[in-house]
């Protein structure tokens, strides 16, 4: 367990750097019972993520049999080559001039479903999470290992969504002129932040590929 952290460590922190996720949790946390919404959409943000873990982990070990195989470098090289068409797909699509879904009310399904959904909309974070996913499945642990390793590396993807709450709890008053300048920083950066974070795990998991494949 302890060989995996430092990997699962590097993977879910490139995870975390999510915009797109950090701007519709300040927007939502922007408007009525920021407290409960926000709370509700990262609740629904991990449960995605809880989701996401445990069913690939599940897959890849009756891929690999929870070894090295060829099969585990043609997955890292195939999450290599997604990260760059990723990247393509990000240069072509237009932003969007609003966070979506926010536009009406937010009751309480709706906060926690659009923590579940925006996830779909962050190739930058769920491919990444994916790699760190193979990574817990090539370190032949034990199905309680596994369970925290996947709870570990949820946690760290959390980080970048944890910050926004906790600045908007500890000093509410001041909060909202801190978010909204976080939020117009993002919105104007968002995409060269993402663009970079894919290519850099993108060539980290073609030449991680190669290596099991040589």
């Amino acid at each position: 367990m302890s060989t995996v952290i430092p990997h699962l460590l590097l993977i879910g922190l490139g995870a975390s750097v999510s915009p797109v996720a950090v701007m519709l949790l300040i927007s939502v946390m922007l408007r009525k019972n920021p407290r409960r919404n926000s709370l509700l959409f990262i609740l629904g943000y991990t449960a995605a993520l809880v989701a996401l873990g445990v069913v690939v982990v599940y897959i890849f070990h009756l891929g690999s049999g929870g070894g090295t195989h060829k099969i585990d470098g043609y997955i890292d090289l195939s999450l290599g080559a997604i990260c760059f068409l990723a990247v393509l797909y990000s240069l072509r699509k237009k932003d969007r001039k609003r966070a979506p879904g926010t536009e009406s009310g937010l009751t309480t399904f709706r906060s926690f479903s659009l923590g579940s959904m925006v996830l779909l909309l962050n190739p930058s974070t769920y491919l990444i999470f994916i790699s760190g996913l193979h990574a817990i499945s090539l370190a032949r642990l034990g199905r309680q290992d596994v369970l925290l390793a996947i709870a570990f590396l949820t946690l760290v993807t959390l980080v970048t969504l944890l910050i926004p709450i906790i600045i908007f709890f500890v000093i509410p008053r001041t909060a909202k002129k801190i978010l909204d300048s976080l939020k117009a920083w993002l919105t104007k950066h968002n995409r060269v932040i993402g663009v970079a974070v894919l290519l850099f795990f993108g060539a980290y998991l073609l030449i991680k590929g190669l290596t099991i494949l040589l």
